[in-house]
């Protein structure tokens, strides 16, 4: 039987130069010089037969068709050689191998330093690496082979992808504690009127809740935007606007420490928090991440659970 013509090593190399888009950045990824990821890439595309990149100095790299056909077959072949590293080690009880995950940017403030500390530290042969961004465009990257897992609502899957709720999530009205309907335990979408709202202006926001407050009778009267989770909490703070948020904070204040309420939405449909993936088979670093992940979303529950009881005595 033929040897094989390229390694493994080199395979990781060229996914690290199509993720990166520059030789330099991807060098710089995986700890080796410029000169040696160029001698890398050269290498491989001898051994193929075929050019996978277009270098320039000006527009770093740019894939060619074979290129781009390629990458999918690398990224596959990598990610078996994971796994069946996996399971010669399983009896060590050991995590090894690489897990890529895209997280939607208004989820990863609280999930992203909880996975660090408690996935990532506690498995250091697993090479983790985290890219935040739009949920669904993060997902559509995971079918192209980009990512293994994609953090996201399940009001923003896409089709194709199959996922696993790690906690329930319900949409609540961010509220100034001086706004009219502060003090309600719970509101209709439309009680809000034409009040000032304050918009979380992401794809999937505006995609996804905008259509669930049309479609219970409010025209939202947006008069301010922003992409930052705590930027729109801060004009809510300051009685700007109320606004429609999914994650929650374990403190009802803003960062520059003006009080915040939440009132509970009667009539919008839950979003749950959710770990999107692409394959049939869950690699065994995946499935301990979502256990993990569980696990904690568990503890938070039976925080608030506690922490609404003692509110009510």
């Amino acid at each position: 039987m033929d040897p094989f013509r390229f390694t493994l090593r080199q395979l990781q190399h060229f996914i690290a130069a199509a993720d990166a888009g520059t030789v330099t950045a991807a060098a710089e990824q995986v700890h080796i010089s410029q000169a040696a990821m160029s001698q890398s890439l050269n290498e491989l595309e001898r051994s193929v037969g075929q050019q996978l990149m277009v270098r320039t100095r000006t527009h770093g790299i740019r894939l060619t068709s074979s290129g781009r056909r390629f990458l999918a077959d690398a990224r596959e072949l990598v990610g078996r050689a994971a796994d069946v590293q996996q399971v010669m080690s399983d009896r060590s009880d050991e995590l090894i191998g690489p897990l890529d995950i895209g997280c939607y940017t208004a989820v990863a403030p609280f999930w992203v330093p909880f996975i660090a500390e408690n996935f990532i530290v506690p498995n250091p042969q697993v090479t983790v690496q985290i890219t935040e961004g739009d949920g669904k465009a993060l997902q559509q990257q995971m079918l192209e082979g980009r990512f293994d897992t994609v953090f996201t609502h399940t009001g923003h899957l896409i089709e194709g992808v199959r996922h696993q709720v790690i906690r329930r999530g319900q949409g609540y009205a961010l509220v100034n504690p001086s706004h009219r309907l502060a003090g309600r335990k719970s509101v209709h979408v439309a009680e809000f009127g034409d009040d000032p709202f304050v918009l979380l202006d992401v794809p999937a926001v505006r995609e996804n809740q905008l259509p669930k407050l049309r479609a219970n009778g409010l025209e939202p009267n947006i008069q301010w935007r922003s992409t930052s989770f705590e930027a729109v909490r801060g004009l809510v703070a300051r009685g700007l606007g109320w606004s429609v948020l999914v994650q929650r904070p374990p403190v009802n204040m803003s960062y520059d420490g003006l009080p915040l309420e939440t009132i509970e939405l009667e009539d919008f449909e839950p979003s749950d928090i959710c770990i999107a993936y692409a394959q049939e088979r869950r690699s065994r670093r995946l499935s301990e991440l979502i256990s993990v992940c569980q696990t904690e979303a568990a503890r938070l529950d039976a925080q608030v659970a506690t922490n609404r009881a003692a509110g009510g005595m």
